[in-house]
This record gives C-alpha cells, structure tokens and sequence, in this order.
C-alpha cells in the first residue's frame, strides 16, 4: 500500500487518474448527486468535469491517493480546507448554472437544490478540514481499503496542522457510519430535507 498527497506534488496531467476514480466519486457523491442533478448520466459527467478543476470542491489535486503495491489506485479522499469550502461551493454552482442554459424552468431547479444543499449540509468552520468524497474502487469494497485510506488522510491532515476534521455521510449508509465512529468521529447534527427524502449527519472529529 502506498499513498500520496497529491496536493504536494507538482501539478501534473490528472486526465488517467480521473478516469479511473470518477466512477468512484460518482458513487460516493450519491444518494445527493443524482437528486441535485436530476440524472445520473447527468450527475456522472459534471462531477468528472469538477473533478479536474481547481476551484472545484471535487478537485482531485487536492486528494490524498492510496494504491496496491502494483501502483493500482485502489481509493481517494478529496479534502478541502474549511476556509475554502464556501467559495468552492459557490464556483461549482455557478458552472451548473452553466450547464443549465437559463430560463425559468433553470431558475426553479437552481432555487430548489440550493435550498436542499443549505438545509442537508451545516456549515463548516474555516479551521475545519473538510472530507469531501471517499471514494473507493468498486472492486475493493467490503476489503478495509475505506480504512486504511481514512487513517492514511487523517495521518496526512494532522501532519497539516489540522486540529478538527468535518464530514457529512448519507444517514442510512451504515457502513460508512461505523467506519467514520471506529475512527472517532462524533455526529454533531442529522439534516433531514422532505423535499428530497434525503437526510444527511455532519460528523466532527478533532484530532
């Protein structure tokens, strides 16, 4: 097992890199995704063009890497810090916006998901690190590859300085849950949002 930070390495080419983990963030992205894009054809294709940039909450410059003994990616966690969260945030809505086109019928969906990220996701304090996707390859699911690359990340960001990490998982992935309280996360709130069917846990934990 090996890992990298790939914020600490030069930029480099991320287009192989991405193809191969997108499915993955994909997958961590969701239930969330689908809903706020409305398609998954849809949701699949913007998160990998997020992916690639670096004001994008999703950039994967700034993931730390874990790969087998062979160099085969096997997951990735996408942090950000708190400080930059909202602005991230906001550059990421502006190109949906984008991708919407305008016109009322983009104005009512675009009045409908901001409403629903404010009300599932509490804000995150600036000292805060912020782990925004763990995404493991499908293949290795169920093989302790998620805690392996959590530890790994939680290594990395308390090397960073980092006092307090934040996360929201999906409240009915109890899979997740359970990795994130063997590790000592705490849930702070859950968010429950009608309109989706959606509910979401903000977890905190200082390191």
């Amino acid at each position: 097992m090996s890992a990298r930070l790939l914020w600490k390495e030069p930029k480099t080419d991320l287009g192989a890199l991405i193809t191969t983990l997108s499915p993955w963030v994909y997958d961590a992205s969701n239930p969330f995704a689908d809903w706020y894009f409305g398609d998954p054809d849809a949701a699949s294709d913007i998160l990998t063009e997020w992916m690639a940039r670096p004001d994008s909450e999703l950039y994967l410059g700034r993931a730390l890497l874990l790969s087998d003994n062979a160099g085969k990616p096997e997951g990735a966690i996408i942090w950000v810090k708190g400080a930059q969260l909202s602005g991230c945030r906001a550059a990421d809505f502006a190109a949906f916006l984008g991708d919407l086109g305008g016109g009322p019928e983009a104005d009512a969906i675009a009045l409908e998901v901001t409403a629903g990220a404010r009300a599932l996701f509490p804000a995150v304090e600036p000292g805060d690190a912020y782990i925004s996707r763990v995404a493991v390859d499908r293949a290795r699911r169920g093989q302790g590859v998620g805690k392996r690359l959590l530890q790994a990340t939680l290594d990395a960001l308390r090397a960073e300085g980092v006092s307090r990490v934040r996360l929201d998982v999906s409240d009915d992935n109890a899979a997740a849950i359970r990795l994130y309280e063997s590790a000592g996360f705490v849930t702070q709130s859950t968010s429950p949002h009608d309109e989706s069917g959606l509910c979401y846990r903000a977890m905190l934990l200082s390191l």
